[in-house]
């Protein structure tokens, strides 16, 4: 299931990466199907997540050998998923309740609590591995990257349950094959009409990937080079036409609103007549609250008047604050800055060239599906990802958030541009197409015209609903599990309902 996803991007294998799970489970009791499925979810977190081990050990003092180990811990606390996924399916299904119809409602109703739940880190989502599949992922427009998941999951189960000969699921199968006939439809039509619509306006968007090697990025000594380097890349993005300039997280080397050097971005906004968003650190009181360094986005307008900064609201957990308080107070730090950063609790849309309505989501928010909705509810048309993954080094995580952002964008039908510090920066339009992208660790600039066409979804006027429903479902299933258990006759595991 691991190599569904980027970099590998093997999609087809997400279709039946969860047969083998299903195989073995059947029939066992919860408890023993729980161990099976977190088994599972270790195995395939493990090689989605690999690259937290090196990250932890490049950039901290914890020796590699205890990297592995945090990984493994990681893995195992989100294996619980699939586990769960796992005990609750067949305790479900030993009521002779349909595996095809409860398995993608108890997967998505897991998938969901990830977003808020231990530690908010809804990473590598199954319908994340279908996001360069250009008629799929049309779906997300509908009900989001959750709609997505419950399909894959729906075609899974329905071939295992026509591999183990059961009869009574064949009309389910079928339906399935339709279902799927169904949605490539959807999405090939939709996709045709997005792509065809005209945009009223549009925007020329310049993004800069400055490639500052993560240890150079707050050496005190280097500060002005660093901040020159992002200036000459800024003018070339201003010679070839942006109207948006725009700067990746963190890229400025200090805190912009309590240094003089700040007046060269303002001032090269107003003479070149350019508008900018700068990614930088922030440090000050917010709500009374003793002051706080903060993750900000800066909007600079092209008359060189500075707005007040975006706080980034959905923090990285271990990266930028540590879960659980003071319970893991005793956790070492996985990077520099970690337990230091106030969170955000206001949604920006700046206002930019030509009455453009823009929000930043820095790094980490790309994922978060229902955060990105507000900014969309509250008027943002363009959607500006910036973001550091140098951490990340040369490893699968970058094409991984890529993809994630790239989902953003379909279910709203917004663009959304994404600026890093060493890639990959890319321009991704309301289909989910991305038209521009740079390589890993290179210096560059991609300067776009972004076309902003007047789209809507389903997705951003519903929300979860589709999450939502499904919790109900899962609801009403447990009630009728529970009805029937109170009846059942207990024959090797088999149901009242099962007619073998």
């Amino acid at each position: 299931m691991a190599a569904a996803f980027p970099s590998l991007d093997l999609w087809p294998l997400a279709w039946v990466a969860l047969l083998p799970l299903l195989v073995v489970v059947r029939g066992l009791p919860p408890s023993r199907a729980f161990r099976q499925g977190w088994i599972f979810g270790l195995s395939f977190y493990l090689a989605m997540l690999y690259w937290v081990a090196p990250t932890i050990g490049n950039y901290t003092q914890i020796p590699f050998a205890v990297s592995l180990l945090l990984l493994v811990l990681l893995a195992a606390v989100v294996a619980v998923g699939p586990a769960l996924f796992a005990a609750v399916l067949e305790w479900i299904a030993a009521a002779g309740i349909s595996r095809v119809l409860a398995a993608p409602v108890i997967w998505v109703s897991i998938e969901w609590t990830r977003t808020f739940f231990p530690a908010a880190f809804p990473w590598g989502l199954l319908g994340y591995s279908q996001a360069s599949v250009m008629p799929v992922v049309q779906l997300a427009d509908l009900a989001g990257v959750y709609g997505i998941s419950a399909l894959v999951v729906f075609t899974n189960t329905a071939l295992a349950e026509l591999g183990g000969g059961a009869g009574r699921h064949r009309r389910l199968v079928t339906g399935a094959a339709l279902l799927l006939l169904a949605v490539f439809v959807y999405g090939k039509m939709r996709l045709v009409a997005v792509e065809s619509t005209a945009a009223p306006a549009s925007v020329r968007v310049g993004l800069v990937q400055g490639n500052v090697e993560q240890a150079d990025k707050w050496e005190d000594s280097l500060q002005n080079r660093i901040l020159g380097h992002h200036m000459r890349l800024s003018a070339e993005a201003a010679d070839r036409g942006a109207q948006l300039v725009v700067w990746p997280e963190a890229s400025l080397p200090f805190v912009f609103d309590s240094d003089d050097r700040a007046g060269r971005l303002t001032a090269f906004a107003k003479e070149r007549g350019v508008d900018m968003l700068i990614g930088a650190p922030g440090y000050g009181r917010r709500q009374g609250r003793e002051p706080m360094a903060y993750n900000e986005a800066w909007h600079i307008g092209s008359d060189g008047a500075a707005s007040e900064p975006y706080d980034k609201i959905q923090l990285v957990p271990f990266g930028e604050y540590v879960p659980f308080g003071p319970v893991l107070a005793w956790v070492e730090r996985v990077v520099e800055v970690v337990g230091t950063f106030g969170r955000g609790t206001h949604r920006v849309v700046f206002e930019g060239p030509g009455s453009l309505r823009f929000s930043a989501l820095i790094c980490y928010e790309a994922i978060f599906p229902a955060l990105v909705r507000e900014f969309v509810v509250s008027g943002a048309q363009l959607l500006v990802n910036i973001s550091n993954d140098a951490w990340y080094g040369r490893t699968s995580a970058p094409h991984q958030h890529l993809a994630m952002a790239v989902v953003r964008a379909v279910e709203h039908r917004r663009p959304l541009v994404r600026a890093t510090n060493t890639g990959i920066t890319a321009v991704v339009r309301p289909s989910g197409r991305v038209v521009a992208a740079t390589g890993l660790f290179e210096t560059a600039v991609v300067v776009e015209t972004v076309p902003l066409p007047e789209l809507s979804s389903v997705y951003t006027q519903t929300g979860d609903l589709f999450v939502y429903l499904c919790l109900a479902a899962l609801a009403v299933l447990v009630y009728m599990r529970i009805r029937l258990g109170a009846v059942l006759i207990d024959h090797g595991g088999r149901g009242i309902l099962d007619p073998s």
